[in-house]
């Protein structure tokens, strides 16, 4: 009778942690004819700039296009302010974010916490910044797809970015639970 209790708790224990926690997943448009959009991770959304200003406490992240010795070049940055690239206004969330050189495949099967960490557990806290490239020259498209950004509670989420026609860009965002 011990031996059957010991078994069915241990068969119990592997089904319970084998079960793996889904990443949470969206997708938004972006669109930066006005030089910048911006993205909240909590709210699932990406918001113009006017609306942004009325809701800066849940922006996470802008994308950002400039232009650079004759060339136009997309960023990410967060909203940190530790650049000139945010108006002093929309100064909040300090969203961490780096580039991951992660192909379209790989985006694709991660799909669970556990794949998250499986595949990014190598990645420290020090190998993020407030900012990240897209693309060095636009005119020649993305340079750099996929990101993993850190949010202000730890958790960490992969970002893929694609161009969908000019000026606009989806995103699609896989998040820890």
């Amino acid at each position: 009778m011990k031996n059957k209790i010991l078994l069915s708790l241990a068969l119990l224990s592997s089904v319970f942690f084998s079960t793996a926690q889904n990443l949470q997943s969206f997708t938004a448009t972006l669109q930066t004819k006005a030089g910048s959009n911006y993205l909240s991770i909590a709210n699932k959304k990406a918001y113009s700039q006017a609306e942004a200003q009325t809701n800066k406490g849940a922006l996470d992240l802008a994308l950002i296009t400039t232009t650079d010795n004759g060339n136009q070049k997309m960023e990410w940055y967060n909203m940190s302010g530790k650049d000139s690239k945010i108006p002093k206004e929309m100064i909040g969330t300090a969203t961490l974010i780096n580039t991951i050189s992660f192909d379209k495949d790989q985006f694709d099967k991660c799909k669970t916490n556990q794949d998250l960490k499986r595949m990014t557990g190598h990645i420290t806290n020090n190998s993020f910044s407030h900012f990240a490239s897209v693309a060095d020259n636009l005119e020649k498209g993305i340079t750099y797809h996929c990101f993993i950004i850190q949010l202000e509670n730890g958790k960490r989420a992969l970002l893929w970015l694609d161009a969908e026609g000019s000026n606009i860009f989806k995103v699609i965002v896989k998040m820890e639970v």
